[in-house]
């Protein structure tokens, strides 16, 4: 189902990044609120399709490390698939995302795809990367950083 639009207000409820997911498997008490809060509200959550090949390879480097078991690394894929998100890659999101590189100077593209989407649909971006919401700042997307216990 693709998110629609009535007048400027949209019926998604934010876009959500990897490292929003990858607190949640990591069952991050912040994290998990603010989850279940959006879940519940009344509209779509959106991630660019990027977002399983950014979970797979952070599940992939703790596993690599011990932190996790291949157990746990595929029971966390295999959740992260099954998560109520709406995913995007067409070739304007990725145009989008390279423009916004440049134009904050981030050294990749990846988190400007999820800008891009946040963007396109007028809503938030939810994330826990501090990096990422002191590089947007105050401009638009809204960011919403929440805030995680774990290290």
């Amino acid at each position: 189902m693709s998110a629609e639009r009535t007048g400027t207000r949209s019926v998604t409820a934010g876009c959500i990044d990897a490292s929003l997911v990858v607190r949640l498997l990591d069952a991050d008490p912040a994290v998990v609120t603010a989850w279940e809060r959006l879940v519940r509200s009344d509209g779509d959550l959106i991630a660019p399709s990027l977002l399983h090949y950014e979970v797979a390879n952070a599940l992939h480097q703790q596993q690599r490390t011990g932190r996790i078991t291949a157990e746990t690394a595929y029971d966390g894929l295999r959740r992260v698939l099954c998560l109520p998100l709406e995913l995007h890659g067409d070739a304007r999101l990725h145009s989008r995302a390279l423009e916004i590189a440049h134009e904050h100077q981030m050294q990749a593209t990846y988190d400007a795809h999820y800008v891009a989407l946040a963007e396109r649909f007028r809503v938030p971006l939810w994330t826990c990367d501090r990096r990422l919401a002191a590089e947007l700042g105050d401009g638009l997307p809204e960011v919403h950083l929440v805030p995680s216990g774990l290290s």
